[in-house]
């Protein structure tokens, strides 16, 4: 294992599960503690955040927990605070956070608008409010966030609209601070996360879960889905000094999902004319 992140303190937002498994949040708070880095484990739900706090710990790192909503200015001011005080200095946010809409476009509420755009796209501009200062002070700091593959492209399906605008919108807001915050010596990228199997995904397909991942499966040019370890060795490298000079980017995270044109002719080669 490397120690790429040796010396960093690190704030990973989104940090517990939402489920049994290795969520994207968890998978990079764990990965940013092996890396060497100590690690600030926020989440709304205290006890998934402990228990990632409990397994950094487990293996011989630093932990430190915080219980805060992400869509309050105030709870993220907090968070940055009490990062401060425990470990000093504050060099990496990686903001793992995000939900998906219940409704499609003619069935969508101005209740569940505010619901998705408050914790995907407002969280995302509070929590890197707040960590920025610090990093500004003293010439250094990375800053991740997370969208998705569906703010890229349609994903051919009758999909909550909210979601893949909200996600959109979060990759051009850390686009905006890539340009604003690089002459200070922070970088700011945003994980376009595609077809990963997760907590939260199994949680939000219920019942169907199993047949579900399968045609997720099946439509991943690999034949398989990826895990949050993916998400968490790529917000690794984009923590580290190894990524310097990489700024403002939308990195899919999909094995080639979003280059891959769609399956329009038949499996069989004689139906195809071959």
């Amino acid at each position: 294992m490397t120690k790429r992140l040796e010396g960093k303190v690190a704030i990973v937002n989104g940090g517990g599960s939402s489920g049994p498994g290795w969520g994207n949040g968890k998978c990079t708070a764990v990965q940013f503690a092996r890396e060497g880095a100590s690690v600030v484990v926020v989440d709304i739900n205290r006890g998934a955040a402990e228990e990632t706090a409990g397994l950094i710990t487990g293996e011989g790192g630093k932990a430190l927990v915080v219980e805060a909503d992400v869509t309050s200015e105030s709870d993220m001011q907090a968070m940055v605070a009490k990062t401060l005080s425990e470990f000093g200095t504050l060099d990496i946010l990686a903001h793992i956070v995000g939900i998906n809409g219940r409704y499609t476009f003619f069935d969508d509420t101005e209740d569940e608008w505010d619901r998705v755009m408050n914790v995907n796209l407002k969280s995302t501009f509070l929590s890197a409010r707040a960590a920025v200062k610090p990093m500004i002070e003293q010439k250094w700091g990375r800053i991740i966030t997370v969208s998705s593959i569906a703010s890229l492209r349609s994903l051919g399906i009758n999909q909550p609209m909210t979601y893949g605008i909200s996600k959109a919108a979060v990759a051009k807001l850390t686009k905006l601070m890539a340009v604003e915050f690089a002459d200070k010596g922070i970088t700011c990228n945003c994980i376009a996360i595609g077809m990963i199997d997760s907590p939260m995904v199994r949680g939000m397909l219920g019942e169907h879960a199993e047949a579900v991942s399968a045609m997720r499966d099946k439509g991943s040019p690999t034949g398989k889905q990826g895990t949050g370890w993916d998400t968490a060795h790529l917000a690794a490298f984009l923590a580290s000094e190894e990524a310097n000079y990489i700024n403002g980017l939308e990195v899919p995270l999909d094995a080639g999902v979003t280059t891959k044109a769609p399956d329009i002719y038949p499996d069989d080669p004689a139906e195809r004319g071959q």
